[in-house]
């Protein structure tokens, strides 16, 4: 079978774009309106699974459960809008924009598959001119299974007509290494330090060299095109 790799899936928050400062002050003031007051820490230490789970997991630290099922649909879309409002604060990673342009023009098929709202996912990669070189987006709006459940990709994978054993994802996190392990599909870590900090960090870099995937740094991502093309 031949397994060259011709699709490559990008996760979107620290791996293309650092969107941190963006989304922390979001959660903030969000949550601050039901009197849940949280610090930046905090944020850090339960991110992964979608804005759901993040708003859920704070809370119910602080609301009884009839207070929580009333609150979070409009946490999250309070969320949402302030999210969108900060989308200046959105920085495009270095190289990010070339690395898509490269791959595009060598003749890669590119998908997002990323945890963050359409809308968000939408406004973002528009502002940073980088909408036009995917091929296609799926976002948590598309999926019921969070990461890191594989069916973001696998819908992504359908979606592009491509096969598993033919499509690398690159992520920054252990859902993404997750996702794409329990599939067998290809995986490179960008090991950015924006989202996975400390020891949790370090932990996440063993993983990905214990399972033989490359790992580049914040400043590498232009090595990202050279690596996709000796994927076998």
């Amino acid at each position: 079978m031949d397994s060259t790799i011709d699709t490559v899936i990008f996760d979107l928050d620290g791996t293309l774009v650092d969107s941190q400062p963006a989304v922390i002050e979001a959660t903030i003031e969000a949550l601050a309106r039901f009197g849940v007051h949280v610090t930046a820490t905090q944020i850090r230490e339960q991110f992964g699974g979608g804005s759901r789970k993040l708003l859920r997991f704070f809370l119910d630290e602080v609301l009884c459960v009839d207070q929580a099922d009333r609150a979070i649909d409009e946490a999250i879309d309070l969320r949402l809008n302030l999210q969108m409002s900060f989308t200046e604060r959105v920085v495009l990673l270095p190289q990010a924009r070339q690395l898509l342009v490269s791959l595009k023009d060598t003749g890669y098929k590119l998908a997002l598959a990323t945890m963050s709202a359409r809308e968000v996912v939408d406004k973002v990669s528009s502002y940073h001119g980088i909408k036009e070189l995917f091929d296609h987006v799926m976002t948590a709006d598309d999926v019921i299974h969070v990461k890191p459940d594989p069916e973001i990709l696998t819908k992504t994978v359908e979606s592009l007509s491509g096969q598993i054993n033919r499509t690398v994802y690159v992520g920054d996190s252990f859902h993404d290494l997750e996702a794409a392990a329990c599939l067998r599909m290809p995986f490179l870590l960008v090991d950015s330090g924006i989202y996975v900090r400390g020891e949790a960090r370090r932990k996440l870099r063993i993983a990905a060299e214990k399972n033989q995937y490359p790992v580049v740094g914040l400043e590498e991502l232009l090595d990202i095109g050279e690596i996709v093309g000796r994927f076998a």
